[in-house]
């Protein structure tokens, strides 16, 4: 009896000691049109694979890691791995170190299976960051530091060199705002309100906004999006999306992006997209 006893606590010690590991993501069956190809396709589009891990070091502390994969599908462009990730968090704050996607900041910022919006700013390149985050002193308040490898393929005035990152919320009311030392670098800012009946946000920067509104209507979710560049940029795009939930993990969408110009001020064209989404 005495040894079935230690070896059951010798069981527990290693199960509480072993990471715990979470597989999720979404299969997407979509018909669409997009600028690019002209005429409706039916296909399997956006596969998205994510993994993560958590494991509790002791004293407070908790390591974690995540890595998400998408298949080289849809209107995000070729993207085989959407970056990853690992932090070590604690009563000091958190500590991470990420390999990820980086594109125009904003309200449509990242590639995602779900947004439209997301390529109308432009490519997106691989950045690596080194980030520290305070941890909560004042209820509703954030703060990081941020320090982002140079990619000189591209505008090295935009990859960055130490940035910043605060937020405040309170209540039903959010503001954010980030910004860069590096030479050319802009400052932005975000404020969203939930309405309760509808979530609004502004995002603004140099040379671009960004509005949206979301809102329930009886069973369908829906969106509107409006993307506007201002002085020597001149990208311009509206944005809608309906959604239904036929059930907890399985939604049927529409999304309607009309991008009428790109930064040069060129007509681009319109994209519709109708998609069955399941997740796991």
């Amino acid at each position: 009896m005495k040894k079935t006893l230690i070896a059951l606590a010798a069981v527990a010690v290693t199960s509480t000691a072993m990471a715990q590991v979470t597989l999720s993501g979404t299969m997407n069956a979509d018909v669409q049109n997009t600028t690019a190809a002209s005429k409706a396709a039916v296909k399997l589009n956006d596969a998205v694979l994510s993994f993560s891990a958590t494991e509790d070091m002791g004293g407070g502390m908790k390591l974690s890691a995540n890595t998400t994969l998408q298949t080289s599908a849809g209107r995000s462009g070729a993207v085989t791995g959407n970056g990853y990730s690992i932090a070590m968090s604690g009563g000091f704050g958190t500590v991470t170190l990420k390999n990820y996607l980086s594109g125009q900041n904003g309200l449509s910022a990242g590639v995602s299976a779900v947004n439209d919006m997301s390529d109308v700013w432009g490519a997106y390149s691989v950045r690596t960051r080194l980030e520290y985050a305070a941890p909560t002193i004042v209820p509703g308040l954030t703060a990081a530091v941020r320090f982002d490898s140079a990619d000189t393929s591209v505008d090295s005035t935009d990859r960055a060199t130490t940035k910043y990152a605060l937020g405040y919320t309170m209540g039903a009311v959010s503001v954010s705002t980030s910004g860069s030392d590096a030479a050319g670098s802009k400052n932005d800012y975000t404020v969203s309100y939930n309405a309760g009946i509808a979530k609004l946000a502004v995002y603004s920067a140099t040379n671009h906004r960004e509005y949206t509104v979301t809102a329930p209507v009886g069973a369908v979710n829906v969106g509107l999006h409006i993307a506007k560049g201002t002085g020597t940029n001149l990208t311009s795009a509206t944005g809608f999306v309906a959604s239904y939930a036929l059930s907890k993990r399985t939604t049927v969408s529409y999304n309607y992006v009309n991008q009428s110009a790109n930064a040069a001020g060129a007509a681009v064209g319109t994209n519709y997209r109708l998609r069955l989404a399941h997740s796991f």
